[in-house]
């Protein structure tokens, strides 16, 4: 029988969930922002709306993607017996799995493929729509347009980092740098128009964004001048609410709701559960144990990251930036300014200083630079994920749960469930 592609799948989906009343026929046609009737898409009094929709769109998006890279990454370990998150913990997901292809609307499960396409294709329409509108009844236009390119830029950022490849058009594959250099184009064009506008919160998160993009992308001088531009204390949220399902936030919802036996679907993994720096707790990472895990088998130590489901999920920051710069510049032979920010992070976290002989190595200064990343954004931004991808053929490598140096080496988990072989989110089949 032949298989239905994702644009008629989620064509299908978007009709009906979102009031739709023009033909749906491909995941990278636009549907309607948020919760909106396509009357409002002709009524320029409506186009703070619209641009909020994006946002909406956009946050539902990221909360799905670092749920979901989290799992796959090496902080979390499975401890469910639901397929539907299984798959994600045990890195076992296929360019066939249907989770690849839902969206936001009160569905049960991790979609950060479709969510992302959507947020970004919403984010395009709605700009060009809100351009088209009367300048003389939509006085906040400049506004809305740097608002709905910043966080249409952020989607690319994703799509960059945690895609096997993605389609940006249908059936036209790219592969992860191609996405990330777009990306930095579309962030480039954000901080003009935040720029422009004088909107420091939208600024920041194209610069915090861009600088992430280029350090990618091996541009350390070009991250380190954005990312020295963020302000400290800086921190960019994707909000989130309990009222409706797509509001929630999924790291609370998998992994530290305790009010449903349903729940409890992750658990910190081991070498996450005592983090110490010269026998010192880390607070950065903290881990508490609370009985047994959803499959009844895995003990369940949750996180302090997301503790209701109106908790704000993190995009951006000054210690992400700081990171950034630190990174950069070891790469590039800074090491002074490395150990500088290191001996910050650890002085803010009130734990003792980091190399006070400046004897460690590049490659050592380096190393450490991602044990601090790994520390400072826990379960944030998929921050830890996209370090395994970009350090994957290097001498940094952090393996996957299931590889040989893992805390689970033979490809089983704590439970004798088999690991599967996925690194990168694959791209729907449909889509290749």
């Amino acid at each position: 029988m032949r298989t239905k592609s994702p644009a008629r799948i989620l064509g299908a989906l978007l009709c009906a969930s979102l009031l739709c009343q023009n033909a749906c026929k491909n995941i990278l046609e636009v549907s309607l922002p948020g919760k909106v009737t396509s009357d409002a898409l002709d009524n320029p009094l409506q186009a703070q709306v619209l641009a909020n929709g994006v946002v909406l769109d956009f946050e539902c998006a990221w909360s799905n993607y670092v749920t979901a890279t989290n799992a796959l990454s090496d902080q979390l370990v499975n401890a469910s017996q639901q397929g539907v998150s299984s798959e994600w913990y045990l890195r076992n997901v296929l360019a066939d799995d249907p989770a690849l292809l839902t969206n936001c609307d009160g569905a049960t499960g991790l979609f950060p493929y479709a969510t992302l396409q959507i947020a970004r294709t919403n984010a395009a329409k709605m700009y060009s729509t809100i351009d088209g509108f009367p300048d003389a009844v939509v006085t906040n236009k400049a506004q809305l347009k740097a608002m709905i390119r910043t966080y249409g830029a952020y989607t690319l950022v994703a799509l960059g980092e945690g895609f096997c490849s993605v389609a940006l058009a249908p059936k036209q594959v790219q592969q992860p740098p191609a996405i990330l250099q777009a990306a930095e184009v579309a962030l480039t064009d954000a901080l003009a128009q935040a720029t422009a506008v004088n909107d420091a919160s939208l600024k920041s998160m194209a610069l915090v964004g861009r600088a992430r993009v280029r350090l990618d992308l091996g541009n350390f001088a070009g991250a380190i001048a954005d990312a020295s531009l963020i302000p400290n204390g800086y921190v960019k949220l994707a909000t989130r609410g309990s009222s409706e399902r797509q509001r929630w936030n999924l790291q609370f919802e998998f992994q530290n709701n305790t009010g449903a036996a349903t729940n409890r679907n992750g658990s910190v993994a081991p070498n996450f559960r005592t983090v110490t720096w010269q026998g010192v707790a880390d607070p950065r990472v903290a881990v508490t144990a609370n009985g047994n895990s959803q499959d009844g088998v895995t003990p369940f130590y949750q996180h302090t990251k997301a503790l209701s489901r109106s908790d704000g999920v993190p995009i951006g920051s000054y210690k992400e930036a700081q990171l950034i710069i630190a990174e950069a510049a070891a790469r590039a032979g800074d090491l002074a300014t490395a150990r500088q920010i290191i001996n910050a992070r650890h002085t803010a976290a009130n734990i003792p200083s980091y190399d006070p002989t400046a004897s460690n190595t590049q490659a050592q200064v380096i190393a450490q630079v991602i044990e601090e990343r790994s520390r400072e954004m826990f379960l944030e931004a998929g921050a830890r994920y996209n370090d395994m991808l970009r350090f994957r053929s290097t001498q940094w490598k952090i393996p996957f749960r299931g590889e040989a140096g893992s805390i689970h080496p033979t490809g089983f988990d704590q439970a004798n469930r088999a690991y599967g072989v996925t690194t990168c989110i694959p791209l729907p089949i449909a889509e290749q």
